[in-house]
């Protein structure tokens, strides 16, 4: 039996030892030493250097094309329900008055023009009236926004997220957020959300801008948890001669442009837009901002 067993050590493979003088037969399994075998499970091995490239392709089915008429397509009532501001920036928002469910809109204008401002203050006004809103902040941090909410006491009451605060997973976050259904999100502004989407994910400003407006068309139909059809209020600069700076798409997929202007001296601020789907109404609407309000008027106000 010694003998058998000092064999037994030396075996480095799935064997059978027989000893024909005691006539019994032992199993033996045991693990060969040194690297592995090539044929190891490829799962369970970790390839170095970088990632491989996978190409997508996506397939087309013709019979997933559907044509409608406008008689076939089917809406809540509730969408067709104006959030009204009660104040005189309503004229300008829908032809019914006030802000309709299910749009997307850009305020555009040039730094200090009053874009940030404005979107807080209806933001401020749908969430004193019961309506759930969402200030998008990728510009300010914590202490600009506490100094502006202390210039303008009514702005404290908007829920806001900080996005400098989610720059390694924004998409994860703005998501996340958008899930939990909102009747209005203004977003500050659509050309820093885009860049941080590049920065974080090493893509391109056309596939960020794809994600931007996809996401948005989803909320429009409802597509979030408690059914929502939020409507965004995006926040947009202007180039130094004065045009939109974004790219045509973007343009052209928003229901509503409304440019925000002030004079060269600063004392005159208007509302307008040029395109609006919603409203039939094209003449501006002024506001100016003093004793820690915004007062809106059809006819020229002066701080």
């Amino acid at each position: 039996m010694g003998n058998i067993w000092k064999s037994v050590k030396k075996v480095v493979y799935l064997g059978i030892i027989k000893n024909k003088n005691k006539g019994f037969m032992i199993n033996i399994e045991m693990k060969k030493r040194g690297r592995p075998s090539k044929a190891m499970n490829t799962n369970e091995t970790k390839r170095r250097g970088r990632p491989s490239t996978k190409l997508f392709v996506s397939t087309f089915n013709p019979d997933e094309v559907k044509l409608f008429r406008g008689s076939d397509l089917r809406f809540s009532d509730s969408l067709f329900q104006p959030m009204k501001t009660n104040r005189e920036i309503d004229t300008i928002l829908s032809t019914d008055g006030g802000l309709m469910p299910g749009t997307n809109m850009v305020l555009v204008g040039g730094p200090g023009s009053g874009k940030s401002t404005v979107a807080l203050d209806m933001l401020a006004d749908f969430t004193n009236q019961g309506y759930k809103c969402l200030f998008v902040s990728a510009e300010m941090d914590e202490i600009a926004h506490y100094k502006y909410c202390k210039r303008m006491p009514k702005f404290q009451n908007v829920q806001t997220l900080f996005l400098k605060n989610y720059a390694d997973n924004i998409k994860d976050a703005i998501e996340y957020v958008f899930d939990q259904g909102y009747d209005v999100i203004a977003i500050d502004s659509i050309a820093e959300v885009i860049e941080m989407y590049k920065d974080t994910y090493r893509t391109t400003e056309s596939a960020a801008e794809f994600w931007f407006l996809n996401l948005q068309d989803k909320h429009k139909k409802g597509g979030n948890g408690p059914g929502f059809y939020t409507t965004f209020i995006n926040i947009q600069q202007v180039t130094k001669a004065g045009d939109f700076a974004g790219s045509n798409r973007l343009k052209h997929m928003t229901d509503g442009m409304c440019h925000v202007e002030r004079d060269k001296d600063g004392l005159q601020r208007s509302l307008h837009f040029s395109k609006n789907r919603d409203c039939d109404k094209d003449f501006k609407v002024y506001f100016s901002i003093f004793q820690d309000h915004v007062h809106y008027s059809y006819e020229t106000v002066n701080e």
